[in-house]
């Protein structure tokens, strides 16, 4: 096959191909065209245009102190390698020169001083000062089940991935494990008291986007690990949470990537077959035959629920990886806005914060209202999660009823009220994982780079700029590896500030239940040990 002018043949080739418009596909081509210029050629290939239903919502925000910033020595140097979420974001916003709110970046500067609510799920409602995750409303034995429980969560993530034991038997043991363990499963066994277990599955539903018989503890974890702690989840420190609902990072920066590579970008009509020729090239062949694209390495950046029409060949994704990709799960959260003429929740001394284990709110929080050139908004508004039931259905009534036993009857006549599916995250079933994650780590793959990696994560900003970039790493290093930098490999890298402490891991593991069972496994020795004794004296 011979390289030709694009629209001037049926077979277009080019060095690398990425397949796929998605978020981690132009994050992957924009730096392989940083990196390499006109010295490589690189195609990007449109499958599916322009995508109407992703995460998006209108906010504006508090305007940012430069001066603080600059002169904070606690400020974004450590939070920016503290968290994976805020590394990644901070990284590609400053590629392109785009601001990033304090609402995502630094939220603990926009904290109200007004109390929050929490909704249990008989209705009763307990005012707050503190961040949810101290959780002051708990009885003592609810309170230190659920802190026990958390810290237990954080060693768990340092042993899987700040240890880097991979390699050894009981390691792959516990990871399969982890992986074959629903949340549901581990959530019921480590914890007795009803309140706690409802707080921990509406934690793992706004984390993953999914119900906690869903996912895997691996999974889970996973999560957790990128924002460093599974003890911030619910509150103003929670980057995730906010940078998913408000989608302002999203498409800012999906619009200035997708510019950076509308040179090298075709349209394609939908591939039907990709395979191998001659162990030295990737052919990628339409429906209808009129275009082939051949490429040396092929970065894969489509949805898992596209493989579906594709046939690809076993040596570039073998059947297994393929079923897996194939079926993973759609992740589905809805969020929410809702439009007052006024702030009328202040006025109670409450700062519009809500987390509800009734639901059908799990978490809301109030809309900031002052842009970055200091202009006004004109609506006072509240934005947050719901419970999802029925994807087609529509909660507002629901939503109303909630707000006016919350706030008062102000809230049941707002001027604006808003619902939206976020249904752009891929969950992989339990059991699947473990596997997803053999095959982004492979290191010497032959013609192909699963460049979304196990999480299909546009509808979390963050996730997707670490799948493209590591995608990204692994090309460049499968292409010239004396090309990739210091900055490219060291983005890469996990946090290393968690301790590692034996003694605060055995602590970890006192919870309520395992010293129920210490004193009955105690007990029962003790009995047996009587009864012995008794019978040799007899």
């Amino acid at each position: 096959m011979v390289k030709t002018k694009w629209g001037t043949s049926k077979h277009i080739k080019a060095d690398v191909i990425v397949l796929g418009c998605s978020l981690p596909g132009i994050v992957t081509a924009h730096k392989l065209k940083k990196k390499f210029g006109n010295t490589m050629d690189i195609v990007v290939l449109d499958l599916a245009g322009r995508q109407t239903n992703v995460s998006k919502c209108n906010v504006a925000f508090q305007e940012e102190n430069e001066e603080e910033d600059e002169c904070d020595d606690t400020g974004e140097s450590k939070v920016f390698t503290d968290s994976i979420t805020k590394r990644y974001l901070s990284l590609y916003a400053a590629d392109f020169n785009i601001p990033l709110p304090d609402a995502i970046m630094a939220p603990e500067r926009v904290r109200s001083p007004l109390n929050k609510l929490f909704e249990h799920s008989n209705g009763t409602t307990v005012e707050c000062f503190t961040d949810f995750h101290d959780f002051n409303y708990l009885n003592i034995l609810e309170k230190f089940e659920l802190n026990q429980y958390q810290n237990l969560l954080n060693e768990y993530m340092k042993d899987l991935f700040q240890q880097n034991n991979t390699d050894n038997d009981s390691n792959r043991k516990r990871l399969l494990y982890y992986d074959h363990t629903t949340m549901e499963a581990h959530i019921c066994s480590s914890l007795l008291f009803s309140n706690s277990r409802e707080l921990m599955r509406n934690t793992v539903r706004l984390v993953c986007g999914t119900s906690a018989d869903n996912i895997s503890v691996l999974f889970y974890l996973h999560q957790c690990h990128r924002s460093n702690n599974s003890r911030n989840l619910l509150d103003g420190d929670n980057t995730k949470l906010r940078e998913k609902l408000i989608g302002y990072c999203r498409k800012r920066l999906a619009a200035k990537l997708q510019k950076s590579v509308a040179s090298i970008t075709l349209t394609a009509k939908s591939i039907n077959k990709i395979s191998s020729y001659s162990d030295e090239q990737v052919i990628l062949k339409t429906i209808k035959g009129d275009t082939n694209y051949v490429c040396n390495l092929l970065a894969m950046a489509v949805k898992p629920d596209e493989l579906h029409n594709i046939e690809v060949e076993a040596q570039l994704l073998s059947d297994q990886i393929m079923n897996i990709t194939a079926s993973m799960k759609q992740g589905i959260a809805k969020k929410f806005l809702v439009q007052y003429e006024e702030h009328f929740w202040r006025r109670e001394g409450y700062s519009g914060d809500i987390l509800s284990v009734r639901g059908p709110i799990l978490w809301a929080t109030e809309r900031p209202i002052v842009s970055s050139k200091g202009s006004l908004e004109r609506y006072a508004a509240l934005i947050g999660y719901l419970r999802v039931k029925e994807p087609g259905g529509d909660s507002r009534e629901a939503v109303l009823k909630q707000l006016v036993r919350l706030f008062g009857n102000e809230a049941a006549e707002p001027i604006g009220y808003r619902e939206t599916i976020i249904a752009d995250t891929y969950i992989p079933r339990c059991g699947d994982f473990v596997a997803l994650r053999r095959l982004t780590r492979q290191s010497r793959p032959k013609f192909l780079e699963w460049g979304a990696l196990d999480i299909f994560g546009d509808g979390d900003v963050a996730s997707a700029l670490e799948a493209g970039h590591m995608a990204y790493v692994h090309l460049l290093g499968c292409l010239r590896p004396q090309a990739q930098s210091y900055d490219d490999l060291s983005t890469t890298e996990w946090p290393t500030n968690l301790g590692y402490s034996p003694i605060r891991k055995l602590l970890s593991q006192l919870t309520i239940t395992t010293s129920l069972r210490y004193m009955a496994y105690t007990a029962a020795a003790y009995v047996g040990f009587r009864l012995m004794q008794s019978r040799l004296r007899n």
